[in-house]
């Protein structure tokens, strides 16, 4: 009995474990898209049915086989999410390489809303980074006409807008809720700690910054982690960001 429910704890710490890492996750249901719309197009003309652009076939298989190679990459180097986002901005452009607009407008709010969140878009060559993308996807679009081109930077104005102010109306949300609601002050964690979690919920910093940061091993900042998540009775990063969400450090 005492080694079933060994088994079980493990298994259930393994699956706590697994949900903590959201970009794993992402990665796989990815992954699952990818190979059907591979399927798709190796059945039927679904994915540059709508073109007009030459070469759409090769556009449209090179661009599912690149995105589907990052999502395994997003996979096994889950805490490298710039696989991810390389992923989703092939199948963006593929996209709308081959007519298929309103899904590349998805994909594109998606990729938006995963920057918000992790504050991607803070410094100004992101910023003009992300910027030179979204010319270069309407310049895409040209091609298509002038109503597909007006409904297409109308449609991507008003998302961003829109999108954007949610995001603003829950962080003024969390800010009033407030940092009174948890102290680190409350707890024993060393300075090293404390700045963890700064550097994890601000920044997103992974385990091997924050051990270059500070000048010791990537165990050293595991143990703080661990340290972490026990004190705080959490069980990973995911549940360190939603416990701080609006703290003010």
């Amino acid at each position: 009995m005492t080694i079933l429910k060994g088994v079980w704890y493990n298994k259930t710490m393994n699956y706590k474990s697994f949900l903590d890492k959201p970009f794993r996750l992402m990665s796989i249901v990815g992954f699952v898209y990818l190979v059907i719309m591979l399927l798709l197009n190796l059945l039927t003309d679904f994915s540059y049915e709508l073109s007009i652009m030459p070469y759409s076939r090769i556009v449209s298989y090179s661009a599912e086989g690149l995105a589907l190679l990052f999502c395994i990459l997003t996979f096994c180097f889950y805490n490298k999410h710039f696989f991810y986002y390389i992923a989703l901005e092939i199948l963006v452009f593929s996209n709308l390489y081959t007519g298929r607009i309103y899904t590349a407008l998805f994909i594109t709010s998606i990729m938006f809303i995963l920057m918000l969140l992790e504050n991607r878009l803070v410094s100004k060559r992101k910023l003009s980074l992300y910027i030179a993308l979204e010319i270069l996807k309407i310049l895409l679009v040209v091609p298509y006409g002038v109503k597909t081109f007006f409904e297409y930077v109308g449609i991507v104005l008003f998302s961003l807008c829109t999108i954007g102010c949610i995001n603003l109306i829950f962080r003024h949300a969390y800010d009033k809720k407030g940092s009174g609601t948890i102290n680190l002050d409350d707890y024993k964690f060393t300075d090293r700690q404390k700045d963890c979690i700064k550097e994890t919920v601000v920044n997103n910093t992974t385990i091997k910054a924050l051990a270059i940061t500070h000048n010791v091993s990537e165990s050293a900042i595991k143990k703080d982690l661990a340290h972490i998540y026990n004190v705080l009775g959490i069980t990973g990063k995911a549940d360190l960001k939603a416990l701080f969400i609006g703290y003010q450090f």
